[in-house]
């Protein structure tokens, strides 16, 4: 059944307040504030272009979204921090307005914009670095709340944008996560004392997100106690050498690959395969959900998603099924993440002093949602002062013979048992 709280003492204190207000103030009483009928989510995608599919795919997790919100489903266990009945507090109803990124950066401004004008009190984006970028500074300029449900790169902590809320685990928190699995070795023949990097060698943004992580990797590996090759030793993703070891890779090593393309997720996997009895791999990056699509599976992967948990989870498990009901397709990962971030504004909006985009945007600030009320992997949603989910943690998978199963964290996992 779909819990909606009623919220008793939130009620009572706001009849206290009024009655309060109603004995203090002289003459005519002030007219009721009427809540409005229905109010907008921005959703910012590429419907057409090269990344078509995954603003397809996107664009059905924010519907589901605004369908949960907005319909009262008794026989659902979704346990939401919403009032009781459809929609928002005093019935509020969502509605989705959709502009089309082509995930070209220099649209996005005339997109959010429209949507904006249009009556969006918030924006959910699911796109590309260079388009997040773009996005985020007009959200900056706009004074609206922007919540990102795929961009990870930590390179958007030194911007300084108050407004651009991100859902997923950041990059260095995937490499922690990486290095979390690797100290469970420990004690044993195949301790891991050496890490070494692989990577592409991408342009732009993406280049300056692969420069970031690379540090990451090599500043965390240092203060977790294990060595390093060092940044003139990275093994390459792309060129006539992409994913050969080149004799640099022995026992006791570990290779975390930063992947941003599928052909790198591929390289990756093809250094996997040749180092494997030798050195684990573990892909992370932008496009680490490549590695489903690549013959022989064989690295393992960092990300902020699993399908295998997803089947677990009691919540993932009734949004998915909602989801093939509604689209006759399976829940992908970049329509859950769609899903979450819209969810997120959503649940803001619920929560906030009033519906404008400043008081969204406070309420987004404040936002704290538990692990209880996720279809992720997470600890829950709670944003610090640079727009990062401090809760969102990352799990490692490992390829089986029914697909990619999550093996770290333990609490998590099925089995404890680890064979890297």
């Amino acid at each position: 059944m779909l819990t909606r709280g009623l919220r008793p003492a939130v009620t009572a204190l706001v009849l206290a307040s009024a009655l309060l207000m109603s004995a203090c103030t002289s003459g005519a009483e002030k007219p009721a504030v009427t809540a409005p009928t229905t109010v907008a989510i921005g959703l910012l995608v590429p419907t057409s272009g090269p990344n078509a599919q995954l603003g397809q795919q996107a664009t059905l997790g924010a519907k589901l979204a605004i369908e949960v919100v907005n319909r009262d489903i008794p026989t659902k266990p979704l346990p939401l921090p919403l009032g009781a009945g459809a929609g928002l507090r005093n019935g509020t109803k969502l509605t989705l307005l959709t502009g089309n990124t082509e995930s070209a950066p220099e649209k996005i401004e005339k997109e959010a914009d429209k949507l904006i004008d249009d009556g969006a009190l918030g924006l959910v984006l699911a796109d590309t670095i260079d388009v997040a970028l773009a996005t985020s500074r007009v959200a900056d300029l706009q004074g609206v709340s922007l919540v990102d449900g795929l961009s990870t790169s930590d390179t958007f902590g030194d911007l300084n944008r108050t407004g651009h809320f991100r859902i997923q685990p950041t990059d260095r928190r995937e490499v922690t996560t990486a290095l979390d699995l690797l100290y469970r070795q420990r004690g044993g023949d195949k301790q891991i004392k050496r890490i070494v990097t692989a990577a592409g060698t991408p342009a732009g943004p993406l280049g300056d997100e692969v420069a970031s992580l690379k540090n990451s990797i090599e500043d965390l590996s240092q203060a977790a106690g294990y060595d390093v090759a060092g940044k003139d030793k990275i093994l390459p993703l792309t060129g006539s050498e992409a994913g050969q070891p080149n004799g640099q890779v022995q026992k006791g090593d570990a290779v975390l690959a930063v992947v941003t393309s599928p052909a790198e997720a591929s390289a990756a996997n093809d250094l996997a395969v040749k180092l494997k009895g030798t050195a684990p791999v573990i892909a992370m990056g932008p496009a680490v959900g490549a590695l489903d699509a690549v013959k022989n599976p064989t690295a393992l992967r960092a990300s902020g998603w699993s399908n295998e948990f997803a089947a677990r989870n009691p919540i993932a498990q009734v949004i998915g099924a909602m989801f093939e009901q509604a689209f006759h397709t399976k829940l992908t990962e970049v329509a859950a993440d769609a899903f979450m971030a819209t969810l997120t504004l959503a649940l803001a909006m619920d929560q906030s002093a009033e519906y404008s985009k400043q008081a969204v945007r406070n309420a987004v600030q404040q936002l704290n949602l538990p692990a209880t009320q996720m279809i992720m992997p997470w600890n829950g949603v709670r944003f610090d002062g640079n727009g990062v989910n401090q809760l969102a943690g990352g799990v490692v998978e490992q390829r089986t013979q029914n697909g990619y199963t999550l093996i770290h964290p333990a609490e998590l996992a099925l089995s404890q048992a680890l064979a890297l």
